[in-house]
């Protein structure tokens, strides 16, 4: 299955920094691989598996961060 997460989630999390900001960035990335139209995924799949890392960790600022980062790979890509 393409896209799929290298550390799938074996558990609930608890978001502890702005849980709606972090899940709509997810679900946006989510959604602009499921699009088919981005030509690098391999970043965002790596970002998108370190947001999993983070989110697993509890740590609201390394959450934040890759967060960020997530969000600054998909504007750059055209999905805002």
């Amino acid at each position: 299955m393409p896209g799929k997460l290298e550390k799938p989630l074996a558990r609930p999390i608890v978001l502890k920094s702005n849980p709606p900001r972090t899940l709509d960035t997810l679900l946006s990335a989510v959604e602009f691989l499921n699009a088919g139209t981005c030509p690098d995924r391999a970043e965002i799949d790596s970002t998108l598996d370190q947001l999993m890392a983070a989110a697993s960790s509890g740590e609201p600022a390394v959450i934040e961060a890759v967060t960020s980062r997530l969000e600054h790979l998909l504007r750059q890509r055209g999905m805002t």
